[in-house]
């Protein structure tokens, strides 16, 4: 069972070949939370714009990300680029990676996250609707438990591709409502049995 949503991609590379590098997963990130040019992207991540442009270039040959359109800017087009799927990287691809570049794809999937929480935050939407829900907790679980628990989060998963889909039919057929930008956790990783040396909490704002 797949933890990681499945795609195809028409790629001459290994899947883990091209998203070794984090920026490539950050890239894919941004564009699949939103259309984003290569300019707006390097500003944001304040990267250099050509180095940038050197990873979009890699994910546009691969088949991760696609350009929507060109919008003409003083004499020439801008590509506006969009991921060509949903998930960022399936199991398959993060298997054929080695652990330390598997540590890296995660580092960058939880700064992306970790971002769009302190946007939200700093945009007052994070707690501006009285049944929005945020919750984390430590548990102990046995191999089956960790299973089931692994299970559960995947069914939770595609449910929730499901009702994202029954909600966008519905605002089809009602163009006068706005739909609601909306984030979605599901996350499950073993915890180390007491902190490691070196690791601290971050500290409180004053």
């Amino acid at each position: 069972m797949e933890s990681r949503q499945e795609a195809m991609i028409g790629s001459e590379k290994a899947p883990g070949e091209v998203l070794r590098h984090p920026l490539r997963v950050r890239i894919l990130a941004a564009c699949t939370e939103r259309e984003t040019t290569i300019r707006e992207f390097a500003e944001r991540e304040k990267v250099r714009e050509s180095k940038a442009d050197y990873h979009f270039r890699t994910l546009l040959k691969e088949g991760y990300i696609r350009i929507v359109r060109k919008e003409p800017v003083r004499g020439f087009r801008r590509h506006v680029y969009a991921a060509t799927r949903l998930g960022l990287i399936t199991d398959r691809e993060f298997a054929e990676l080695a652990a330390e570049e598997q540590h890296r794809v995660s580092s960058a999937v939880i700064k992306s996250f970790h971002g769009r929480c302190l946007v939200a935050l700093q945009a007052d939407t994070f707690d501006s609707r009285e049944d929005s829900h945020f919750t984390w907790a430590p548990r102990i679980l046995d191999a089956k438990g960790w299973k089931d628990q692994m299970a559960d989060l995947l069914r939770s998963y595609e449910r929730s591709n499901q009702i994202e889909a029954e909600s966008k039919a519905r605002l089809r057929r009602n163009p006068r409502e706005e739909g609601i930008p909306t984030t979605v956790a599901l996350v499950g990783f073993e915890s180390p049995a007491e902190e490691a040396p070196g690791l601290e909490s971050p500290p409180e704002d004053p």
